[in-house]
């Protein structure tokens, strides 16, 4: 459905079986890499088809203990014969107890017990037991978010031992790099119709830096929102014609005065020929792709360039949205000559960037952090004191630090005395600071 990058071989080039789900409100999708394979594939739910989609719902039959997913539960649903629970992601997230049928039941278990019955269609091909990397694509990644999808995967038991979660924008940074280079050597959009209304993502990379700094613009347009045809065939054109305007108006403000050669249209607000006029402006000098495994396969493509070394995306900086913006670090003193530590850096997930040391004191009982923005603003210094430290001489006191973020935009420094051997005991004693950049 969307084209692939391959190696000089005509194969990806990877050491080990990877997946990427992607895990919406509305719908989730798998797609995976095995070994030696020619391109990622996408899992459908009905053999032979490219039913991609699977319906993000669990439903619990009414005449007896029995849960159904995806598009069984849905039907289920429809019929009356099962009660739905829908937004599993954003439930778990919240970490609110779900009645069912006047039952309380966890919510990040019924996440996990949603991945597990998805992943029943992987295990034909691969147990996921047997994945070397696993990245699941979000539209959102927030503290709950991670800890609802980390949680609900830990209630499996996987054998996996890497485990990421991404934003969307990342998966298309990692889908796009992985194409033709002809297809993104300009801008590339993309138009979302996953949700209630249309979002925009375009692509676009800065050739002149090194590595190579690469962006995703997103935009949310309120005014083009997902239709509900009603049947007939009349209204529906009318319906359609209203729908087309607004989309079309909206894609020639979004590609004002850019230069996009490709545009992908994903998502089930897409389903029909309603977007007659808008393909006309999208299809000028520019490839159109329509499709609903972007996401997924970006993520597959995520995962394999974790584990491989020397990977495509070593060439490229992604510089989105989660993205940490600033480089943390510190100044010390090591073999009699000033250096300088870096603790945090600039252009990695701020989910995952953290770092622990150990460094002495000076003769007071503070220390500095440095900031460094990447967006060209002043370089400014934070001043740590430790409170309540026993008198020592200098360099007599061994501090233990570990330093992560809360959210994007918040540092947190964990600090605990850990002393100086028989001379100096540790007191043990534990600070936490948090300071924004």
């Amino acid at each position: 459905m969307f084209l692939e990058r391959r190696g000089n071989d005509g194969k990806l080039n990877m050491t080990g079986a990877v997946a990427g789900y992607d895990l919406g409100s509305r719908t989730a999708q798998i797609s995976y890499c095995l070994p030696g394979a020619d391109q990622p594939e996408t899992l459908s739910q009905v053999a032979g088809e490219e039913q991609y989609l699977i319906p993000a719902l669990l439903a619990k039959r009414t005449d007896r203990d029995v849960w159904l997913y995806g598009r069984e539960a849905l039907e289920c649903v429809r019929s009356r014969e099962a009660v739905p629970v829908t937004d599993l992601l954003m439930n778990a997230a919240a970490g609110q107890p779900v009645e069912v049928d006047g039952e309380s039941y966890d919510p990040v278990a019924l996440l996990s017990l949603f991945i597990k019955r998805t992943f029943s269609l992987l295990q034909p091909i691969i147990h996921p037991d047997r994945l070397q990397a696993l990245v699941f694509s979000v539209e959102e990644v927030t503290k709950p978010v991670l800890e609802a999808i980390y949680g609900a995967v830990a209630m499996l038991e996987l054998k996996t031992k890497q485990l990421y979660v991404v934003g969307r924008g990342e998966c298309f940074f990692y889908y796009n790099i992985s194409q033709p280079e002809e297809l993104w050597l300009k801008e590339v959009m993309l138009c979302d119709f996953t949700q209630e209304h249309l979002k925009t993502l375009i692509f676009s990379v800065n050739r002149r830096t090194t590595p190579i700094a690469s962006f995703v613009e997103e935009k949310e347009w309120e005014t083009v929102g997902r239709a509900e045809f009603t049947g007939d065939e009349t209204e529906d054109n009318r319906i359609g014609m209203k729908l087309d305007r607004q989309f079309s108006l909206s894609v020639s403000e979004a590609l004002a005065d850019r230069q996009v050669s490709t545009v992908y249209l994903i998502g089930e607000g897409f389903d029909g020929e309603w977007y007659q006029e808008s393909l006309q402006i999208l299809c000028r000098d520019r490839r159109v792709f329509l499709g609903n495994n972007l996401y997924s396969k970006g993520a597959c493509y995520a995962a394999r360039e974790r584990i491989s070394k020397g990977g495509v995306s070593g060439n490229y900086a992604f510089l989105g949205r989660d993205m940490l913006k600033a480089n943390v670090g510190m100044h010390v003193v090591r073999r009699n000559a000033d250096a300088y530590l870096a603790l945090l850096d600039a252009g990695v997930n701020w989910y995952e960037a953290q770092k622990e040391c150990d460094f002495l004191l000076e003769e007071k009982n503070t220390f500095t952090l440095r900031i460094t923005p990447l967006n060209g603003k002043e370089v400014r210094e934070v001043l740590v004191t430790l409170t309540g430290l026993p008198a020592r001489p200098a360099r007599t006191t061994r501090i233990h630090m570990k330093v992560d973020m809360e959210d994007i935009r918040t540092v947190r420094i964990s600090m605990e005395d850990l002393g100086f051997g028989e001379f100096f005991p540790a007191t043990h004693k534990f600070w936490e600071e948090t300071f924004q950049i």
